[in-house]
């Protein structure tokens, strides 16, 4: 697959590039990175941005025109994960509203959430919270009008189709479905997040 991504400079030291897939934006992203002209490359879902420095911009737009020419290798990580989820009650607060909401049993939803195969798409919002893609349509819930002060490390919550993961404890406004108590974030660790984008990951409840 060749790139004809044309970039749009969306700030004095920031390049935004679209993409048509979160594979291709974490391809491309690794591709900016390996220039290493950029101070920080950052993938989104459809979409990487690139800041530089304005000493690097002539050589940033040459290494641009070069890069469209050159294919995209979007093989992903062949990693899978298995994360274990307490599932409701007071790990879950929102489940029991989500249910209702969907007109699904607390197994039944368990069930379908399980069952599927997903897949971590990017990084973002904060330190290493996860958004992770492969629900089907009737899991595109809204955020919850009353964002939470704080989340708890290892909360698991859905919105608009994606499961996210909280891998730090800060504030979230996702109806939160459950806990996981595996460590998320290890940060001695050369790789200090479990989680990363291209990762396929299997929920099992507990």
């Amino acid at each position: 697959m060749r790139s004809d991504l044309i970039p749009q400079r969306i700030a004095d030291d920031v390049f935004e590039f679209s993409a048509s897939s979160s594979e291709e934006a974490q391809a491309l992203a690794t591709q900016l990175r390996e220039l290493g002209l950029a101070e920080d490359v950052v993938a989104g879902i459809k979409s990487v941005c690139v800041r530089f420095a304005p000493d690097k911009l002539p050589k940033l737009e040459l290494a641009f025109n070069d890069l469209s020419k050159r294919p995209l290798d979007l093989a992903l990580p062949d990693q899978q994960v298995e994360l274990e989820i307490q599932y409701g009650g007071a790990a879950g607060p929102d489940l029991a509203a989500i249910c209702r909401a969907m007109g699904l049993t607390e197994t039944a939803f368990i069930d379908l959430h399980t069952g599927q195969t997903h897949r971590v798409d990017m990084i973002g919002f904060t330190p290493g919270f996860s958004y992770i893609s492969g629900l089907p349509a009737q899991f595109d819930v809204p955020r919850r009008g009353d964002p939470r002060p704080r989340v708890p490390a290892g909360a698991v919550g859905i919105s608009s189709r994606y499961t996210g993961v909280y891998a730090l404890a800060g504030p979230g406004g996702w109806p939160l479905i459950g806990q996981i108590h595996d460590q998320l974030f290890t940060p001695e660790a050369e790789q200090p997040f479990k989680l990363q984008p291209g990762y396929r990951v299997r929920f099992k409840a507990i």
